[in-house]
Formats: C-alpha cells, structure tokens, sequence
C-alpha cells in the first residue's frame, strides 16, 4: 500500500512539474491536458487518474509554489538577522524564482488572469503567512506597528514581483524597499 501512495504522490509531482512547462510554453488557454501529460511522461488517461481537469492541476501547481514560495522565505530570514538584510532576503527568497518564470514567458499576464480566478485563496493564504513572517521579526526587532508594516511590505513586494522589471532592477528594488523599512522601523 505505502509505495501505491508514493506512485499516487510521485505521479502528482510528475504532473505538477509537467504543468509548469506546459503553462509557461502555451499559456493557461492553449495548453492542453494531452500537453500537461505528455511533459510528465504518462498517457492522458493516467493523468486523469492523477488529476479530473486543467483547473485542478493548475491550483496543484499553484499551491505548489507558493508553499515553496513561504517557506524558502521563512529560511532565508532567520530570528536574528537584521530587518534590511532579512527583510531583502525574505522577499527575493518567495519571489525571485517567480519573477523569473513570468519573465521567461510571453503568458505571463494570462497565467496571472487564471491564478486570480483558480486559486486566489491560495494566494491569500500564501500572503497571509508571508506577512506573519514579516510581522513576527519586525516585531523582534523593535517595530511597534510590525503588523502594519507586513501588511505594506507584503504589498510593496507583489507590487514589484509583477511590475515587469528586469531581474537585475527588480533586485536592487526589492533591496532598496528592505533597507527603506529597515531605517523606518517605529520603535515607538
């Protein structure tokens, strides 16, 4: 029964890392279930095995990388470590690999069309939590309104994640709005 879970749970990673080829070659429209289950190297009927629809292998993927999103955030700024380096780590940590693959496809504005209808909640969840990170070391380090100061950063940082920049500007911005809330820290 245990390597019948681990077929079951190694197909759906198979397709989850499948759909994020086809999703970023096609875009949400035009890939197509016979493209999702030709990347992961099964038949389509496997695949419907796996997974019932296009939505739902899209809100796996989804919540797929924002579960890796967080908690690549949550290592990259350990207790300790001072708000501006922290701060910058953090957010380049959840984001950065997600700015690349928006920029490394044309689909990018459609794929983040589909995120807002399939998995919206996901998103919020996964922004709900980043910002409890944020909020839990800026309190540490002395931020009276580090509740506040999440929610701002946690907007600030979606807001430069899908602005269209370059890599290299975007990480310059994403470290400048870190040390810019380091030096703003109500210690009131």
């Amino acid at each position: 029964m245990s390597s019948e879970l681990s077929t079951d749970a190694d197909r759906r990673c198979r397709v989850v890392a499948a759909a994020l080829t086809a999703f970023s070659r096609f875009g949400y429209r035009r890939a197509a279930m016979a493209d999702i289950a030709a990347a992961a190297g099964m038949s389509r009927p496997t695949l419907y095995l796996v997974f019932p629809n296009k939505p739902a292998v899209f809100r796996a993927l989804a919540e797929s990388l924002l579960a890796d999103a967080v908690t690549a955030a949550e290592a990259a700024w350990p207790a300790g470590v001072p708000p501006a380096q922290g701060l910058a780590a953090a957010i380049l940590a959840k984001d950065l690999a997600i700015h690349r693959l928006f920029s490394a496809t044309p689909h990018a504005a459609e794929i983040l069309a589909e995120a807002e209808n399939l998995a919206a909640d996901l998103h919020r969840a996964a922004a709900t939590r980043f910002a409890a990170l944020l909020a839990g070391r800026l309190a540490a380090a002395g931020d009276a309104s580090a509740a506040d100061t999440a929610r701002l950063v946690t907007h600030a940082a979606e807001g430069l994640k899908h602005a269209g920049l370059a890599e290299d500007i975007y990480v310059t911005d994403v470290q400048r709005l870190a040390k810019m809330v380091a030096g703003g820290i109500n210690r009131e």
